[in-house]
């Protein structure tokens, strides 16, 4: 075979396999962009006879199950903010067990006559002997003391009571993490459960690298040729680097080698620590440009304040003025940010240029 058939046959297995399996963002998914292509891995999973296996954030399961309709559709859960589908054989019902043939009754043992048991005969019991006198004992005679030898008890003072003991309040135990739990879902989410290649030094990141954070575990996956394939990232990374590119929460992109010290991204410079946005007036060309971005064009015409911000608010930055949006079940709501913000907090982290996401409670 020549190699401009084996080069052929190699890109056509790619695209099958590109095919079977696909991959939609976010952001597509929220805008129905994704929706056409699920609805035809659906259909051609439905021709080969096969299923297929939507792996998305459990509060979506009910818009996608709304979207794909009747079809044969296998719903996981999954803890970043993408849809993965992907097609698969389905499983084989299982066998009917085969019925144990029926035993035949045991019959009883035939039982031996009983013989009588021949009675003990009568021992001859001999006469009693009488009893032998035996005088009674001797009562020794109590002293009787006089009352002038009797003399008043001193009353004996009382004990003083003791004081209670302190007892120190026992600190509530810390929540324990599975780590290895935690390991099994990037598996089944990134690699369709395959076991990983290893650990993975930071020095030895690439540019294309992917770093996927979870608690205390952080996955790296590889592109090797058509394959993806998973490590484990051991020893410590600043996920402020320059070095990497914030693409989704909790994903970064390795923009090239880490090396040297570390020199933070622009939005962790200190100088840009306090946000100060208004409500920017009708046609202003920044109030234009961020409800164009973030609402589609339409006008934005609630406001919040730094207070009134909770966890899961992202905010969108311009130069004089902030856009919030939040997420309420299926709808997302837009709000212009009034008022000074401290960037600094432990519950605020960056996921891009200009996009700020609250992770907990923030200081009021």
């Amino acid at each position: 075979m020549s190699r401009k058939l084996i080069l052929a046959a190699a890109l056509f297995a790619a695209s099958a396999s590109a095919q079977q399996s696909i991959d939609i963002s976010g952001a597509d998914f929220s805008s129905g962009k994704g929706d056409a292509r699920l609805a035809e891995l659906v259909r051609q999973a439905a021709a080969q006879g096969k299923r297929v296996v939507v792996t998305a954030p459990k509060e979506w399961h009910k818009s996608i199950a709304a979207k794909l309709g009747k079809g044969d559709v296998v719903l996981r859960e999954g803890f970043y903010e993408s849809v993965l589908a992907r097609v698969e054989d389905k499983p084989e019902p299982p066998k009917p067990a085969k019925p144990e043939p029926e035993k035949a009754p045991a019959r009883p043992a035939p039982v031996a006559a009983a013989v009588p048991a021949k009675a003990p005969e009568p021992k001859p019991v001999a006469a009693a002997r009488p009893a032998e006198q035996v005088p009674p004992p001797a009562v020794a005679a109590t002293p009787v003391r006089k009352p002038a030898d009797v003399r008043p008890s001193q009353p004996q003072p009382a004990a003083a009571p003791s004081a209670p003991k302190r007892v120190a309040a026992a600190a509530p135990p810390k929540p324990v993490v599975d780590a290895e739990a935690i390991r099994d879902r990037m598996r089944q989410s990134l690699i369709e459960g395959r076991p990983a290649e290893g650990s993975l030094a930071v020095s030895s990141l690439q540019s294309g690298d992917v770093i996927y954070v979870d608690e205390p575990v952080r996955g790296v996956v590889r592109r090797e040729g058509l394959k993806a394939v998973l490590y484990w990232l051991d020893g410590d990374l600043d996920l402020r680097r320059t070095e990497l590119k914030p693409s989704a929460a909790n994903r970064y992109q390795v923009m090239s080698a880490i090396r040297g010290e570390a020199a933070l991204r622009r939005e962790f410079d200190t100088s840009k620590a306090e946000l100060v946005a208004g409500v920017p007036d009708d046609g202003a060309p920044v109030r234009t440009a961020l409800e164009k971005a973030f609402n589609d064009g339409r006008r934005i015409t609630e406001r919040l304040t730094a207070a009134e911000l909770r966890e899961g608010d992202v905010i969108y930055t311009g130069t004089t003025a902030a856009v919030v949006v939040r997420r309420d079940g299926k709808d997302l709501l837009r709000y212009w940010l009034d008022g000074s913000f401290d960037l600094r907090q432990s519950s605020v982290q960056a996921d891009g240029p200009g996009k700020y996401r609250i992770r907990g409670s923030v200081a009021r």
